[in-house]
């Protein structure tokens, strides 16, 4: 568990920066290792920021859109096929919506990762499928949405956490900037007198 998630989070600040200005440059074998391991190393620490309560219970749950590419060819496997255009079918991409958690735990398990360069072969976005998801397709995550999750979770302080156990004595534990909505409900009632 992380005890203090200033200095990751101050981490995940840095990486993001250094994931756009290896992007900026030209196409190299250097530029693509600092990229990949910024993008690898960051999508973990925000899973283990969660797990240590370091965000808030809402922070994962939000939304990220992103281009889909489903399967057209059976077999993919990047280690044989470098040639990924043949097995999705690039030429139609279809609108998802991911939550933060979800594309994280994808770029962790990642079975394919690869740049989407653009003009003058400068990395725009990822391509990323985990080794669940590449039976259906590929993700396209653009680079900003990607280093804007890394800058959001190094911003991300909750002040505020509760731990309630549940009917079966499991523990659920929530953090945010206030108390939680079933909480608040019940703070808002009028105390009851006794008689």
């Amino acid at each position: 568990m992380i005890f203090d998630s200033a200095p990751w989070k101050a981490q995940l600040a840095r990486d993001a920066a250094d994931i756009e200005t290896a992007a900026a440059k030209r196409a190299s074998a250097k530029r693509s290792l600092i990229i990949e391991r910024n993008v690898f190393v960051g999508a973990y620490a925000i899973r283990k920021l969660s797990e240590g309560f370091r965000l808030s219970s809402s922070f994962l749950k939000q939304a990220v859109v992103v281009k889909f590419y489903p399967v057209i060819r059976e077999g993919y496997l990047p280690i044989r096929h470098p040639d990924y255009e043949r097995y999705f079918a690039m030429d139609r991409p279809e609108q998802r919506t991911l939550t933060r958690k979800r594309l994280v735990d994808v770029f962790i398990r990642s079975a394919v990762f690869v740049e989407v360069r653009g003009p003058r072969q400068r990395c725009e976005g990822f391509l990323v499928a985990s080794d669940r998801t590449v039976k259906e397709g590929v993700y396209e995550v653009a680079l900003t949405d990607f280093t804007n999750l890394l800058r959001l979770a190094a911003a991300e302080f909750p002040t505020v956490m509760v731990m309630q156990a549940d009917e079966h004595g499991a523990w659920k534990v929530w953090a945010g900037d206030e108390a939680p909505p079933e909480l608040k409900a019940i703070l808002a009632e009028k105390p009851r007198l006794s008689e």
